[in-house]
């Protein structure tokens, strides 16, 4: 009994170091890191300390869109991109917690941030 206990301490301490499952809301979060790390957030933007650029998404526009969005508040500005990276941690933290719903909102208001990136 007593060699088992800490057998079991070893084994839910290990366990605990293993990554969480992924889930949807992770997911879209990793996705909109990556949009926000692409050659065009960083045309909007500039390239930040401790950010690189990702390449190759089947999802990029081949070129910036020549026509300005009809709302203003799609276009995307550093600002926007900045406030967006803030809205992806929080969104990370409730993710962490296990509230679905709130990182999902969260993420929503970083979309509408970003706009449409070239």
């Amino acid at each position: 009994m007593r060699t088992s206990l800490p057998l079991l301490a070893a084994a839910l301490l290990a366990c605990s170091a293993l990554p969480a499952l992924a889930t949807p809301c992770g997911q879209q979060v990793g996705a909109l890191q990556r949009r926000l790390d692409s050659v065009g957030a960083v045309r909007v933007a500039g390239l930040e300390p401790g950010h690189t650029l990702t390449a190759g998404s089947a999802k990029a526009l081949p070129r910036a869109l020549a026509e300005v969005p009809r709302d203003p508040q799609l276009k995307p500005t550093r600002e926007n991109v900045a406030a967006a990276r803030l809205l992806i941690r929080e969104a990370q933290a409730e993710d962490q917690e296990g509230n679905q719903r709130a990182c999902e909102n969260i993420l929503t208001d970083a979309k509408r941030l970003i706009g449409a990136l070239p």
